[in-house]
Parts: C-alpha cells; structure tokens; sequence
C-alpha cells in the first residue's frame, strides 16, 4: 500500500493591512545624532545641557569678541570669562550629581565639593585676570 503524503500545507494569509503612509525621509542632523545615538529623549536632554553649558560659560568672551570696549567694561567681561565657565561646570556637577550620583556612586557630599571647588577656581581665576587688566 503506497504512502500517502498529505499536499503541502499553505500557510495561512495574513489579512491585509491598509498601507500606513511613509516616514518622509529624514534629514542629515537626524542622522548623525542616530549615529551618535543621541536621537532620544534622554540624548537630545544631553545635547541641551552642554549647550546650556557653552551658552553660560562662554558668553562674556564672545561679548568681549564682538564688542570695541576698554577700561571697566573690559575687566569685567575678561573676569567673568572663567567664572562663567567654571559657573557652568558647577552647574553641570550639581545636574549630573543629583541626576546620575548613585550609577557615578558620588554622594551628595562629593557632588556639592566639586561643585564648590569650581566655582572657587572660577573666582579665583576671575578675580585674577581682573587684577592683571590694567
């Protein structure tokens, strides 16, 4: 008595969906924070905060850049060049201490002493390029 085989079975038919319309094509930036894996939400709150942190740091010495200013005026944007940088380095502790202390295991202690220590460095360095201006 031959063997009967049974017909292949045909996998069942998935009911069709409607098309949904397509992602329009993104653009380069959207590519390369990809790439940086920088494109979430927790990536792109990163990006910000560094560029918060150039923003505070850095805006006394483009002012001074950009501005013909001398005398007073003059000390003063050169002294608050790195008490503006070391300002936002401190911030930029406290944020991450208070945010990330446990995975860095810093403790609060730690966070707030680094902290200090930089805004202590930014004054010191301020008050002496505020002197050295003459």
């Amino acid at each position: 008595m031959p063997h009967c085989q049974e017909p292949p079975s045909v996998p069942p038919t998935a009911p069709r969906n409607r098309r949904e319309p397509e992602e329009p094509p993104r653009s380069w930036w959207w590519h390369v924070l990809d790439f940086l894996e920088l494109s979430s939400p927790e990536g792109r709150w990163g990006v910000g905060l560094v560029l918060g942190l150039l923003v505070i740091g850095f805006w006394p010495l483009v002012l001074l850049a950009v501005l013909d200013v001398s005398g007073t005026p003059r000390k003063v944007l050169v002294a608050l060049g790195p008490a503006s940088i070391c300002l936002g380095f401190a911030a930029l502790i406290l944020i991450c201490g208070y945010r990330y202390g446990e995975a860095l295991r810093w403790s609060r202690r730690q966070t707030w002493g680094m902290a200090v220590l930089f805004l202590g460095l930014g004054l010191l360095g301020g008050l002496g390029l505020w002197l050295s201006e003459g």
